[in-house]
């Protein structure tokens, strides 16, 4: 795991060694895009105490909301002051310390800078199926291009986190009439999978990528060498959202600025509401316990058939 970055002149010795023993297990128990989230804000936080001539564990309410509102006045989002304020709380738990997020002066902060800053966050630009359409056209027949059409299709037919689709084995894809059945940890705290289903597009793709690169066994979408040949190692999630991001631009979509590794999952989304599917089928395809996210990623389409716009539309 990234080391915790702390400040620890005035933490007991069994408060130290507890914390290492918390990173050294939450290696095997994090996802990489929570442990680099940790690494970073205890780095910043630990550098604003630092500055203060402060010990960032254990840290006081009152100087937690110091470097929260400093953090705001900074111009970092709510969400991004939510995650420090995470990230500080998990680290005094982990050192079995009382946790100063808990205190009232903390919660009443939060609700202050999210009223002032709002809440709303910048979602992910969609990946819909018209533009899926559009970079596959500005693909070629290489290897490189059959994998990314590969992840293209099939993180738009799983609606998948870009962790979901890199922890995809070969083993984990199986053939049926229609498609394939993917093998998936749907959701970020589960430890067990289960299938889902991609269609016949998706499998194809997966199928001619895996012939192209001669893979047999392992991670699904790898890496390539120089010489074009697979890695043997899987994609990082940072380099999904790269190869989303440069496909999108190479393909000249005018939201490409806007495409992350998330943007398949909101396209999919965007695009089961717009063919009249069901919001508890849409929760199931996403792995989603509330429909908050579905109105979220398709709100855009919701105005659009809204009583005013069909009002208008009847004029």
């Amino acid at each position: 795991m990234n080391e915790l970055a702390v400040r620890t002149e005035s933490l007991p010795a069994a408060a130290t060694a507890r914390l290492r023993e918390w990173a050294n297990v939450a290696k095997d128990a994090l996802a990489g895009a929570t442990q680099r989230a940790y690494a970073a804000d205890s780095r910043v936080f630990a550098q604003w105490c630092q500055a203060q001539g402060r010990p960032s564990l254990p840290c006081p309410p009152a100087a937690v909301v110091e470097f929260l509102r400093a953090e705001a006045a900074a111009g970092k989002s709510i969400a991004t002051i939510r995650r420090r304020a995470a990230t500080i709380s998990g680290m005094h738990r982990a050192a079995g310390l009382p946790n100063p997020c808990t205190d009232e002066l903390v919660r009443l902060s939060l609700k202050g800078l999210a009223r002032e800053l709002g809440t709303d966050q910048r979602q992910a630009a969609p990946l819909t199926e018209r533009d899926a359409v559009t970079i596959q056209a500005h693909l070629g027949d290489a290897p490189i291009d059959r994998r990314d059409l590969a992840m293209l299709l099939v993180g738009r037919d799983l609606l998948a986190r870009s962790s979901e689709l890199v922890a995809i084995q070969v083993e984990d894809i199986e053939a049926v009439e229609d498609g394939a059945l993917v093998r998936l940890r749907r959701r970020k705290t589960e430890t067990e999978t289960r299938a889902c289903f991609i269609g016949r597009e998706a499998a194809q793709a997966v199928e001619a990528w895996l012939a192209a690169a001669r893979i047999k066994s392992g991670p699904v979408f790898q890496g390539l060498t120089r010489a074009g040949r697979p890695s043997g190692c899987a994609l990082d999630t940072r380099d999904v959202r790269r190869i989303l991001k440069d496909r999108a631009r190479q393909a000249r979509l005018p939201h490409a600025a806007g495409v992350s590794g998330h943007s398949v999952r909101v396209g999919m989304a965007q695009d089961l509401v717009a063919a009249d599917l069901d919001v508890a089928s849409v929760m199931v395809a996403g792995g989603w316990k509330s429909p908050t996210m579905v109105a979220r990623y398709s709100e855009r389409i919701t105005a659009r058939r809204g009583a005013v716009a069909r009002y208008y539309g009847r004029r």
